[in-house]
């Protein structure tokens, strides 16, 4: 998943949101020393972002999607469905969430995104990107998204290999749309599980 799909399957709360997209850059065991290192809460969050993360590589519905992208760009399919399914959550967000996409971000950029010195460098770096280019407000138009995905592949080897990534989102949008409509609402209720059992094992432990 990618990063406006992991807060939104976040518990409200700026630790755990905080955990749910560090997750992509905080590697290694769940031990002494990242819980010496970040906030009980944060450690919650990234606790559920690996589980969503192995939910999602699982997902019939997920794979379904996947199989949409055309053969020359197929190896980066996972990549381009979080993609994909980011510009859809943005653009149906106020049937999905009770703050508008609007608030909601300005929120995640001023409280979450806060600069910590605890996280990694790599980390404070694209949260300082996600803020100044307003990332979640781009997601919302397939020139936004396009223009991110193009940004993504920037950062892989031997060229760009996700130019013109969002031209299977545009062809089959609207199977795109019944895809992740099925599986947001398969992958809210396995989070809500997911942290209902986080906080139940921190209170036994």
């Amino acid at each position: 998943m990618n990063y406006l799909a992991h807060l939104f399957l976040s518990p409200n709360n700026e630790d755990w949101q905080l955990g749910s997209i560090l997750g992509d850059f905080v590697k290694g065991p769940i031990d002494e020393q990242m819980l010496a290192t970040h906030r009980h809460d944060v450690v919650n969050g990234i606790k559920l972002h690996r589980k969503i993360d192995v939910f999602s590589n699982n997902s019939d519905t997920f794979r379904k999607s996947a199989a949409r992208i055309n053969s020359k760009q197929r190896r980066f399919s996972g990549i381009l469905i979080d993609m994909y399914f980011d510009h859809i959550l943005a653009k149906h967000w106020s049937t999905l969430h009770s703050k508008r996409l609007a608030d909601f971000s300005q929120y995640i950029y001023q409280v979450v995104l806060k600069d910590r010195p605890e996280n990694p460098q790599k980390f404070r770096k694209v949260s300082r990107m996600i803020i100044d280019q307003d990332w979640f407000r781009a997601y919302t138009t397939i020139d936004g998204i396009t223009q991110q995905i193009e940004r993504l592949g920037c950062r892989l080897k031997r060229g760009n290999a996700l130019l013109g990534g969002a031209k299977d989102l545009v062809a089959e949008l609207k199977f795109f749309e019944l895809d992740f409509f099925q599986f947001i609402e398969e992958a809210k209720d396995f989070s809500d599980h997911c942290a209902k059992k986080i906080i139940a094992s921190n209170n036994v432990a």
